[in-house]
């Protein structure tokens, strides 16, 4: 039997997402980017584990463990951030495949600089010659605004330092996959596994977000 999604190699596992049998390399290579999985497939959760793994061992033979319990600190202080950020990632890049690692770096360096500038007392938007990155930017700056200036937002406000912090954050993650993975698209690709997209949107009904370590 030929596998469902390429037609050529030989199908070896089942697919729930595409209710037929796939070959193990299609699998691997577009589950959560190409294919819907559900998130109880057995296939789906075990390569977002190895996947997980191997970023952390890498970042922490390069960085230690610092990196992951600042991560953690700021994440317990605000989830909520985080998994914003991460959906306009995965959002921007189901939208637009042409976007890669360096667009996303370009993008929350614009926001570092945006904030940095407000914080010395001025409102000034940084912009770069890169529309891809001037666009994600806007995105992120449109959110953490609402959550540092939101008259609706209470519990859940933070501040410019924090805010900073938190893209900080990212703009450290993202340059590790540009700088240490040969695949272009390979920080976004990892933040879209963490989102899928949702097949029936409705009011009543939130989506599961796992953020990144």
């Amino acid at each position: 039997m030929k596998c469902a999604s390429c037609g050529k190699s030989k199908a070896k596992r089942h697919c729930p997402a595409l209710r037929a049998s796939i070959c193990p390399v299609c699998c691997g290579e577009k589950r959560g980017v190409e294919i819907k999985c559900p998130l109880d497939c057995i296939y789906f959760v075990e390569g977002q584990k190895h996947q997980q793994l191997k970023v952390m061992h890498q970042r922490l033979r390069k960085e230690g463990a610092v990196s992951y319990v600042r991560r953690a600190e700021l994440y317990n202080r605000n989830p909520g951030v985080f998994a914003r950020i991460e959906k306009i990632f995965a959002d921007a890049f189901r939208a637009n495949r042409k976007l890669r690692n360096d667009d996303v770096v370009s993008a929350l360096e614009l926001v570092k600089s945006t904030l940095d500038t407000e914080k010395k007392g001025l409102i000034y938007q940084h912009q770069s010659e890169n529309s891809f990155a001037n666009e994600l930017s806007t995105r992120l700056l449109i959110a953490l605004t609402e959550f540092k200036d939101s008259p609706d937002i209470s519990e859940d406000r933070v501040t410019i330092d924090f805010a900073l912090s938190v893209v900080d954050d990212f703009l450290k993650e993202a340059k590790f996959y540009m700088e240490n993975d040969s695949n272009l698209q390979s920080y976004l690709v990892h933040i879209l596994r963490y989102h899928p997209e949702e097949d029936v949107p409705s009011a009543g009904r939130q989506s599961e977000l796992i953020i990144t370590p």
